[in-house]
């Protein structure tokens, strides 16, 4: 079990109430933030969890999460593991796949290329529009991968890697060298316009070719100015049935620099650690700190151990604001459920310099599932079920992580659901400028308990069974082709 304080930079959770940390020279400020605590319901609520020994993932969270089926009142494109970004109420897509899980046996064989996501779309849910061009023919193969890295600041979307087809094959055979830097203004007026305009040098600004960059199935961040590859591996080949790539076990670090007329990679490191960083496919959470270097990351689950299993111990991720990361891994929490990449909510309750993130995982493959013999959580007998469980995670970013399970009678996931899937947060609820993070104090201000619509979930795979390939029938998967509203709601 977990200590029952929550250290937030030398002061607790526990003590914020009662000692609140200043210097004298910031006396009337921290008096200011002292009160704000004091009044809210939800610093509270966190202290009172964690004085519980929240590490008992059968105790109840005060924020519940559900899912609720939406009619768009259009159709929007189906796709799992697809590059994305939004600009305003507009959500871009490309890459992924226009199919369900692959095939484990590759009889037909895995990653055909006719069900690989050949378009760019813009989705506008106010517009009620849908707009799809085809791929740039000269970037075709790279932005047709599927489970790329990629990355959105502002107005810039970065993507790279990916496994995708090379050679005239008809499967994925090849993980991508490339790097895109894409300025999404003008890729949705290139959509919009057919194809036409404007000119691809002006939506794709930086195009690079490095075997630095051959990664997939990890995650991409860029803090001032620095880019790092986490994590995923390097398939090579097609697809075989039991078969992983060359895992990267590392943090890959570099920046751009100019060269003649083009762009090159500078400055590159590759931090290795066979231990923490041997993961791919896993949920990347990204954590407002409390330090200066304040833009943290943890990463919850991935695949695979020597056991053929998921990871379940978080690894932290500090110092990527000054280009000298730190690598952690938590000595206490075991994540029960939930180990596999899929839509994710990252949320913060901010007040002056105290940060406590909350990241909640909307389904995916788990190492726990819930019976409802036992009205517990067990781990099943075959391995890695899909997951219709909603799970989060209390977390400092930087050595300590709290997780709660939904179970019965709270809401669980509508199906087997969310597994490379997609959550978009509403605008107005975001911390600050960030593309990602959702501000709770936003979502429940003045005593406002919700159920509060806080974004969509969009695409990834549906199963119809937890275990689709097992046993005397095999059950075919898809991609969900239902948007659903996940809302808030404080008990």
């Amino acid at each position: 079990m977990k200590n029952s304080t929550l250290v937030l930079l030398g002061c607790s959770i526990s003590l914020l109430l009662n000692q609140f940390c200043s210097s004298p020279k910031e006396k009337n400020t921290a008096t200011i933030e002292k009160d704000a605590l004091m009044a809210s319901p939800l610093v509270k609520r966190v202290q009172q969890l964690f004085e519980t020994g929240g590490g008992d993932s059968t105790l109840q969270d005060f924020i519940q999460v559900n899912l609720e089926p939406i009619d768009p009142g259009f159709k929007i494109p189906a796709l799992q593991s697809p590059v994305f970004a939004t600009y305003g109420n507009q959500w871009v897509f490309f890459g992924g796949r226009k199919s369900g899980l692959h095939n484990m046996n590759n009889d037909p064989p895995a990653f055909p290329n006719l069900l690989a996501n050949d378009s760019i779309w813009v989705v506008d849910l106010i517009q009620k529009t849908a707009v799809g061009v085809p791929l740039p023919k000269a970037y075709f193969t790279y932005l047709s991968g599927s489970s790329m890295l990629h990355f959105q600041d502002g107005e810039t979307l970065y993507a790279s890697g990916g496994y995708t087809s090379l050679d005239n094959s008809k499967v994925s055979n090849w993980t991508s060298d490339s790097f895109f830097e894409i300025n999404i203004p003008n890729l949705i007026l290139y959509v919009t316009s057919g194809g036409t305009s404007p000119s691809l040098e002006q939506v794709f600004t930086k195009v690079i070719s490095d075997p630095f960059l051959q990664v997939t199935g990890g995650e991409m961040m860029v803090v001032n100015g620095n880019f790092y590859l986490i994590g995923g591996q390097n398939y090579k080949g097609a697809y075989l049935p039991g078969n992983n790539g060359a895992y990267t076990s590392a943090i890959r670090k570099f920046s751009l620099k100019s060269e003649g007329n083009g762009w090159m990679l500078t400055d590159t490191l590759s931090i290795i650690d066979s231990v923490k960083l041997h993961r791919r496919d896993y949920t990347l959470a990204r954590v407002i700190t409390a330090d200066t270097d304040s833009m943290g990351a943890v990463i919850y689950g991935g695949v695979f151990n020597r056991q053929g299993l998921g990871y379940r111990a978080p690894v932290y991720l500090n110092g990527l604001g000054s280009g000298n990361p730190t690598v952690t891994m938590d000595q206490e929490t075991l994540q029960k459920v939930n180990l596999y990449s899929a839509a994710q909510i990252d949320a913060v309750l901010a007040f002056g310099q105290y940060r406590v993130s909350r990241v909640s995982i909307l389904g995916g493959i788990t190492y726990m599932s819930y019976d409802s013999n036992s009205g517990g959580l067990i781990v099943p007998e075959i391995p890695l079920p899909f997951s219709n469980l909603i799970s989060s995670y209390y977390t400092n970013g930087q050595g300590e992580t709290i997780e709660m399970v939904q179970t019965p009678p709270n809401p669980m996931m509508p199906g087997f659901l969310g597994t490379n899937a997609l959550f978009f947060p509403l605008e107005n609820l975001r911390y600050g400028d960030s593309d990602t993070i959702i501000d709770l104090n936003k979502v429940f201000p003045d005593g406002t308990q919700g159920p509060v619509l806080v974004g969509y979930m969009y695409g990834g795979i549906s199963s119809p069974v937890a275990n689709p390939m097992s046993g005397m029938q095999n059950y075919n998967t898809k991609v969900n082709n239902t948007l659903f509203g996940v809302y808030m709601t404080l008990e």
